[in-house]
Protein backbone atom coordinates (compact mmCIF):
# COMPACT_ATOMS: atom_id res chain seq x y z
CA UNK A 1 0.00 0.00 0.00
CA UNK A 2 1.31 3.44 -0.92
CA UNK A 3 -0.58 6.70 -0.56
CA UNK A 4 1.99 9.50 -0.02
CA UNK A 5 -0.54 10.74 2.55
CA UNK A 6 0.22 11.33 6.24
CA UNK A 7 -2.18 12.68 8.86
CA UNK A 8 -0.67 14.40 11.88
CA UNK A 9 -2.04 14.61 15.43
CA UNK A 10 -0.05 16.26 18.23
CA UNK A 11 -0.26 18.31 21.40
CA UNK A 12 2.43 20.69 20.07
CA UNK A 13 0.11 23.66 19.55
CA UNK A 14 0.80 26.26 16.86
CA UNK A 15 3.07 28.71 18.71
CA UNK A 16 6.21 26.59 18.35
CA UNK A 17 7.90 25.14 15.24
CA UNK A 18 7.79 21.49 16.34
CA UNK A 19 5.06 20.37 13.93
CA UNK A 20 6.80 22.05 11.00
CA UNK A 21 10.16 20.51 11.93
CA UNK A 22 8.59 17.06 12.06
CA UNK A 23 6.97 17.53 8.66
CA UNK A 24 10.26 18.79 7.24
CA UNK A 25 11.99 15.61 8.39
CA UNK A 26 9.38 13.54 6.53
CA UNK A 27 9.54 15.68 3.37
CA UNK A 28 13.31 15.24 3.28
CA UNK A 29 12.67 11.52 2.79
CA UNK A 30 9.55 11.64 0.61
CA UNK A 31 9.26 14.90 -1.30
CA UNK A 32 5.87 13.79 -2.67
CA UNK A 33 4.25 13.41 0.75
CA UNK A 34 0.98 15.22 1.48
CA UNK A 35 0.03 16.15 5.03
CA UNK A 36 -3.38 16.54 6.63
CA UNK A 37 -3.40 17.99 10.15
CA UNK A 38 -6.05 16.37 12.31
CA UNK A 39 -5.17 18.72 15.18
CA UNK A 40 -2.21 20.12 17.10
CA UNK A 41 -4.42 21.26 19.98
CA UNK A 42 -4.74 18.04 21.97
CA UNK A 43 -4.55 19.02 25.68
CA UNK A 44 -0.98 18.42 26.81
CA UNK A 45 -0.34 14.72 27.28
CA UNK A 46 -3.99 13.75 26.83
CA UNK A 47 -3.56 10.42 25.05
CA UNK A 48 -7.24 9.51 25.42
CA UNK A 49 -8.37 12.66 23.60
CA UNK A 50 -5.91 11.97 20.78
CA UNK A 51 -7.11 8.38 20.48
CA UNK A 52 -10.71 9.54 20.15
CA UNK A 53 -9.91 12.21 17.54
CA UNK A 54 -7.90 9.82 15.39
CA UNK A 55 -10.63 7.19 15.53
CA UNK A 56 -13.26 9.62 14.23
CA UNK A 57 -11.10 10.54 11.22
CA UNK A 58 -9.45 7.39 9.88
CA UNK A 59 -12.41 6.02 7.94
CA UNK A 60 -12.50 9.15 5.78
CA UNK A 61 -8.99 8.67 4.43
CA UNK A 62 -7.97 6.38 1.55
CA UNK A 63 -6.40 2.99 2.04
CA UNK A 64 -2.69 3.17 2.81
CA UNK A 65 -2.84 6.50 4.68
CA UNK A 66 -0.24 6.80 7.45
CA UNK A 67 -1.57 8.24 10.72
CA UNK A 68 1.27 9.89 12.62
CA UNK A 69 0.49 10.80 16.23
CA UNK A 70 2.79 12.40 18.79
CA UNK A 71 1.14 12.89 22.16
CA UNK A 72 3.99 11.43 24.13
CA UNK A 73 4.37 12.45 27.78
CA UNK A 74 6.80 9.54 28.36
CA UNK A 75 9.20 10.41 25.52
CA UNK A 76 12.76 9.38 26.38
CA UNK A 77 11.69 6.63 28.80
CA UNK A 78 11.46 2.91 28.10
CA UNK A 79 8.09 3.28 26.32
CA UNK A 80 8.40 1.84 22.83
CA UNK A 81 8.11 3.73 19.54
CA UNK A 82 5.87 1.68 17.27
CA UNK A 83 4.44 1.35 13.79
CA UNK A 84 1.29 -0.66 13.12
CA UNK A 85 -0.22 -1.91 9.90
CA UNK A 86 -3.98 -2.32 9.91
CA UNK A 87 -6.07 -3.79 7.12
CA UNK A 88 -6.58 -0.28 5.71
CA UNK A 89 -4.10 2.13 7.30
CA UNK A 90 -0.72 2.52 8.99
CA UNK A 91 -0.17 4.06 12.44
CA UNK A 92 3.07 5.54 13.79
CA UNK A 93 3.63 6.89 17.29
CA UNK A 94 4.39 6.00 20.90
CA UNK A 95 3.20 2.72 22.41
CA UNK A 96 0.95 4.40 24.97
CA UNK A 97 -2.48 3.36 23.68
CA UNK A 98 -2.90 6.32 21.36
CA UNK A 99 -4.24 4.13 18.54
CA UNK A 100 -6.52 1.99 20.72
CA UNK A 101 -9.82 3.37 19.45
CA UNK A 102 -8.83 3.45 15.77
CA UNK A 103 -7.56 -0.13 15.88
CA UNK A 104 -10.90 -1.36 17.17
CA UNK A 105 -12.22 -0.65 13.68
CA UNK A 106 -9.09 -1.44 11.63
CA UNK A 107 -7.87 -4.96 12.36
CA UNK A 108 -4.15 -5.21 13.10
CA UNK A 109 -2.11 -7.05 10.45
CA UNK A 110 1.28 -6.55 12.11
CA UNK A 111 3.14 -4.21 14.46
CA UNK A 112 6.82 -3.45 15.03
CA UNK A 113 8.96 -1.67 17.57
CA UNK A 114 10.78 1.10 15.72
CA UNK A 115 14.51 0.55 16.11
CA UNK A 116 17.11 3.11 14.93
CA UNK A 117 18.79 2.07 11.70
CA UNK A 118 19.52 3.21 8.17
CA UNK A 119 16.08 4.77 7.97
CA UNK A 120 16.49 7.11 10.97
CA UNK A 121 18.03 10.57 10.74
CA UNK A 122 21.36 10.71 12.54
CA UNK A 123 21.49 11.06 16.31
CA UNK A 124 18.23 10.31 18.13
CA UNK A 125 17.16 13.06 20.53
CA UNK A 126 15.84 11.96 23.92
CA UNK A 127 13.04 14.53 23.73
CA UNK A 128 11.97 14.75 20.07
CA UNK A 129 11.15 11.30 18.76
CA UNK A 130 8.53 12.96 16.57
CA UNK A 131 11.32 14.37 14.40
CA UNK A 132 13.94 11.65 14.73
CA UNK A 133 11.91 8.41 14.76
CA UNK A 134 8.20 8.86 14.02
CA UNK A 135 8.39 11.27 11.06
CA UNK A 136 11.03 9.22 9.19
CA UNK A 137 9.09 5.99 9.80
CA UNK A 138 5.88 7.59 8.55
CA UNK A 139 7.67 8.94 5.47
CA UNK A 140 9.10 5.55 4.51
CA UNK A 141 5.74 3.83 5.04
CA UNK A 142 4.07 6.46 2.84
CA UNK A 143 6.53 5.46 0.08
CA UNK A 144 5.57 1.81 0.34
CA UNK A 145 8.52 0.55 2.41
CA UNK A 146 7.52 -2.58 4.29
CA UNK A 147 6.90 -2.45 8.03
CA UNK A 148 9.38 -5.29 8.61
CA UNK A 149 12.24 -2.99 7.54
CA UNK A 150 11.69 -0.67 10.50
CA UNK A 151 12.07 -3.02 13.46
CA UNK A 152 11.20 -6.34 15.10
CA UNK A 153 7.62 -7.57 15.26
CA UNK A 154 5.68 -7.16 18.51
CA UNK A 155 2.26 -8.32 19.64
CA UNK A 156 1.70 -6.77 23.06
CA UNK A 157 0.62 -3.22 22.26
CA UNK A 158 -0.42 -0.99 25.14
CA UNK A 159 -4.19 -0.33 25.18
CA UNK A 160 -6.16 2.45 26.82
CA UNK A 161 -9.01 1.70 29.18
CA UNK A 162 -11.98 2.71 27.06
CA UNK A 163 -15.08 3.90 28.97
CA UNK A 164 -17.35 0.96 29.70
CA UNK A 165 -20.84 0.48 28.32
CA UNK A 166 -23.19 -1.64 30.41
CA UNK A 167 -26.64 -2.75 29.31
CA UNK A 168 -29.13 -3.70 32.03
CA UNK A 169 -32.83 -3.26 32.75
CA UNK A 170 -33.45 -1.85 29.26
CA UNK A 171 -30.86 0.88 29.84
CA UNK A 172 -27.34 1.61 28.63
CA UNK A 173 -25.08 2.98 31.37
CA UNK A 174 -22.01 4.88 30.14
CA UNK A 175 -20.22 8.25 30.38
CA UNK A 176 -19.51 11.49 28.51
CA UNK A 177 -16.56 10.69 26.25
CA UNK A 178 -15.82 14.15 24.85
CA UNK A 179 -17.11 17.73 24.82
CA UNK A 180 -16.60 19.49 21.50
CA UNK A 181 -16.03 23.16 20.67
CA UNK A 182 -19.78 23.83 20.59
CA UNK A 183 -20.37 22.36 24.03
CA UNK A 184 -21.99 19.24 22.57
CA UNK A 185 -21.61 16.12 24.70
CA UNK A 186 -20.33 13.05 22.85
CA UNK A 187 -21.51 9.97 24.73
CA UNK A 188 -19.46 6.76 24.71
CA UNK A 189 -22.09 4.82 22.75
CA UNK A 190 -21.60 4.39 19.02
CA UNK A 191 -23.68 2.79 16.28
CA UNK A 192 -21.97 2.12 12.97
CA UNK A 193 -24.92 0.95 10.89
CA UNK A 194 -28.36 0.42 12.44
CA UNK A 195 -29.27 3.05 15.03
CA UNK A 196 -29.74 1.74 18.55
CA UNK A 197 -33.42 2.18 19.57
CA UNK A 198 -32.89 4.86 22.23
CA UNK A 199 -35.94 6.69 23.62
CA UNK A 200 -34.16 9.31 25.71
CA UNK A 201 -30.86 10.24 27.33
CA UNK A 202 -30.58 11.01 31.04
CA UNK A 203 -27.86 13.27 32.47
CA UNK A 204 -27.78 15.11 35.81
CA UNK A 205 -31.48 14.33 36.43
CA UNK A 206 -32.54 15.69 33.02
CA UNK A 207 -34.48 13.43 30.65
CA UNK A 208 -33.59 14.47 27.11
CA UNK A 209 -35.60 13.13 24.13
CA UNK A 210 -33.86 11.64 21.09
CA UNK A 211 -34.38 13.57 17.84
CA UNK A 212 -32.73 13.74 14.42
CA UNK A 213 -30.75 16.95 15.00
CA UNK A 214 -30.45 19.87 17.43
CA UNK A 215 -32.68 21.99 15.16
CA UNK A 216 -35.64 19.70 15.98
CA UNK A 217 -36.13 21.57 19.27
CA UNK A 218 -36.63 25.29 19.98
CA UNK A 219 -33.61 27.53 20.48
CA UNK A 220 -32.15 27.04 23.96
CA UNK A 221 -33.62 23.54 24.45
CA UNK A 222 -31.75 20.30 25.03
CA UNK A 223 -31.89 17.41 22.60
CA UNK A 224 -30.08 14.13 21.89
CA UNK A 225 -29.33 12.62 18.47
CA UNK A 226 -26.94 10.32 16.62
CA UNK A 227 -24.03 12.52 15.54
CA UNK A 228 -22.04 12.50 12.32
CA UNK A 229 -19.29 10.29 13.80
CA UNK A 230 -21.82 7.66 14.87
CA UNK A 231 -21.83 8.54 18.57
CA UNK A 232 -24.84 9.59 20.57
CA UNK A 233 -24.64 13.33 21.28
CA UNK A 234 -26.44 15.79 23.53
CA UNK A 235 -26.70 19.44 22.51
CA UNK A 236 -28.53 22.69 23.09
CA UNK A 237 -29.95 24.34 19.98
CA UNK A 238 -27.66 27.38 19.58
CA UNK A 239 -26.15 26.85 23.00
CA UNK A 240 -23.80 24.69 25.05
CA UNK A 241 -25.05 21.47 26.63
CA UNK A 242 -21.90 21.29 28.75
CA UNK A 243 -22.71 24.66 30.31
CA UNK A 244 -26.45 24.04 30.58
CA UNK A 245 -25.91 20.77 32.44
CA UNK A 246 -22.58 21.57 34.19
CA UNK A 247 -21.17 18.36 32.73
CA UNK A 248 -17.57 17.21 32.43
CA UNK A 249 -15.90 14.37 30.55
CA UNK A 250 -16.41 11.17 32.51
CA UNK A 251 -19.78 12.14 34.02
CA UNK A 252 -22.35 9.30 33.95
CA UNK A 253 -25.00 9.05 31.25
CA UNK A 254 -27.98 6.71 30.89
CA UNK A 255 -29.61 5.87 27.57
CA UNK A 256 -33.15 4.59 28.02
CA UNK A 257 -33.98 2.03 25.34
CA UNK A 258 -37.35 1.78 23.68
CA UNK A 259 -39.42 -1.23 24.64
CA UNK A 260 -39.89 -3.24 21.48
Amino acid sequence: MRSNLITVTTDFGLNDPYAAIMKGAAIGINSQVRFVDITHDIPLGNVSRASFFISTCVNWFPQGTVHLAVVDPDVGTDRRPIAVQGKRHFYVGPDNGIFTMALRHDKIVSAVELRPGNWTLGRISKTFHGRDIFAPAAAYLSMGVGLENLGPEISDLVELDIPSVQVKNNKIETVVLHIDTYGNLIVAVRCDSTEIPVDNVQIKGQVIPLNSTFADVPVGHLTAYWGSSGYCEVAVNRGSAAEALSVQVGDPVTLQLMRL
